[in-house]
């Protein structure tokens, strides 16, 4: 999340949905039991 919000910032289309992404991400943390390491995930998700 955190290099396709890098990317996105500096005008690159990756055709990539952020939340769709975030989504995954949260429920392959949840299966392994570890938590999130996305920067930009938690502040997403701590504003949602």
């Amino acid at each position: 999340e955190d290099v396709l919000y890098l990317l996105n910032g500096l005008g690159i289309a990756t055709g990539i949905d952020m939340d769709k992404l975030i989504g995954a991400g949260q429920r392959i943390c949840a299966v392994l039991d570890k938590p999130n390491g996305s920067r930009v995930a938690r502040a997403r998700l701590a504003s949602a």
